[in-house]
Order: structure tokens, then sequence, then C-alpha cells
């Protein structure tokens, strides 16, 4: 018998409250992914979040208990959508935007100095 995946969180906290959670609800639930992922955060993020695993003949009675958690204001939403939460998407956007404008300054900045440049050439000469 194997372990099974659960769900995904895309936070740490959500992730080790969920496995204390089930642990507290007697299935030997798992953190997967949590020193790497409080390293390198972005990269867990794109993954889809922190993987809860439990054994498998567990897995029905983890997600009862999760799917009753998660009525309780505060933990992510569940990962039925797939590893793309809408939380995950929206931050990708966010981020994309930032860096639309950013390549957007720095172009910007590159044709100012060109123009000054040209313009320099043209009325010192």
């Amino acid at each position: 018998m194997g372990l099974a995946l659960v769900t995904r969180i895309p936070t740490y906290v959500e992730a080790q409250i969920a496995v204390g959670a089930l642990r507290s609800g007697g299935i030997d639930a798992q953190l997967f992914d949590g020193a790497f992922g409080q390293i390198e955060a972005p990269v867990i993020e794109a993954l889809g979040g922190f993987r809860i695993m439990a054994p498998e003949a567990q897995l029905a009675s983890a997600r009862e208990i999760l799917a009753a958690l998660r009525a309780s204001p505060g933990l992510a939403e569940p990962d039925e959508q797939g590893p793309w939460s809408a939380a995950m998407a929206q931050a990708s956007r966010t981020r994309a935007r930032r860096a639309r404008l950013w390549w957007s300054i720095a172009i910007g900045v590159g044709a100012a100095i060109w123009l000054v440049r040209m313009l320099a050439r043209v009325w010192g000469s």
C-alpha cells in the first residue's frame, strides 16, 4: 500500500495546518516538498502547491476531514480544479503584468537614450 495525493495547498503554513488536522483525525498524513518549498516558494507555487499525501486506504477519510476544515475560514481552495487554483493563476497574471511593465520601462529608457544621442550628433555637427 502506497501513498496517494490528498490535495495540494499553496502555502506552507496552510499545508502544515492541513497535515495537523489529518493527523488529529487519525490519518497518517505527510507533507511533501516542505523544505524545498520554503526556499523556492515560486517554484512550489508553479508546481501547484505543497503536496499532502496519505495512505491510499485512508484517502477518502482524509478528503472528508479536509472538506470540513475548508468549510472554516482561512484555508485555501481545494485542488479539484487541478494544480492551478484561481489564487495561483491570479498571482501568475500579476507577475506577468509586472514583468511587462519593467520591460516597457527598460525599452522606453533605451529608446530615450538613443534619441538623446542621435540629437546630440545632429546638433553637434
